[in-house]
This record gives structure tokens, sequence and C-alpha cells, in this order.
């Protein structure tokens, strides 16, 4: 038996607002968010480049709700999740596709008493514990 896995886990920096809201009419909430994971590396003349890439996330029930109350811009945080594309067809009547991130864990990295952004585990939270 074959076994397939789609499983993404990223640390990086929130850019954006978090964006909570709550689906009617069950009542569940739902949080979207960005962030962003930075690299270096040295290119074929040895200069220092930067690279960075943003990842849309989503989350639901109890963690959209603790992410939404604590998760800011520039925070750092770990997610781990899985994939999933979405296709849909714009005002415009323009087909679009897009791949976000379905959060199931995650941990808040920064230290909450400092601004430095260096600390250690806010906040661990794991989504199957809670049911």
């Amino acid at each position: 038996m074959s076994m397939d896995l789609n499983k993404v886990q990223l640390i990086g920096r929130s850019t954006t607002a978090v964006d909570l809201k709550t689906i009617e009419p069950s009542n569940i909430s739902v949080v979207n968010f960005t962030i962003a994971t930075n690299r270096k590396y040295k290119n074929a003349q040895g200069v220092v480049m930067a690279d960075s890439e943003y990842h849309k996330c989503t989350a639901y029930g109890n963690s959209a709700d603790i992410l939404g109350k604590y998760l800011t811009k520039g925070k750092k945080v770990y997610v781990e999740g899985r994939l999933k594309t979405r296709k849909w067809t714009d005002g415009a009547g323009v087909e679009r596709a897009g791949t976000e991130i379905i959060v199931d864990n995650f941990i808040f990295l920064d230290n909450k008493s400092s601004d430095d952004n260096d600390g250690e585990g806010e906040l661990d939270h794991d989504q199957n514990n809670l049911e």
C-alpha cells in the first residue's frame, strides 16, 4: 500500500494584519494571514543575495481564535499544515488559482516580554489536541 503526504512546515514572520471572520451559519472562526520566509545565498559572483517567499495561510476554529487574538504583523511564527489549491473566477470573469496553507498546528516564536524577536515559544498550539 502506498501512502501520500501533504505536509508543510514553515517559520517566518507575519506580513499582514490578521483577518478574523466567522463562517455563518456554523459560527466557525476562520483567519487569513500571510507569512514571509527569507533566505540568503551567494550568487555566481559571490555576492550575498536575499530572497523572500510569501505564503497565504488559513486556520479554522480555536486555532483561528488564538491566531486572531495574538498574531500581529511582524511576529515570528511556526506553522504546520497542508497545501490547498483553490480555483475561482474573479469579478472580470478571469479564471484564477491560488495555493494556501491550511494550518493544523502553530507556535508563536517571539518572546512575549521583548521586542527583539529572539525569544522562544510564547504559545504552543496543536489543533489535534483540541478535539
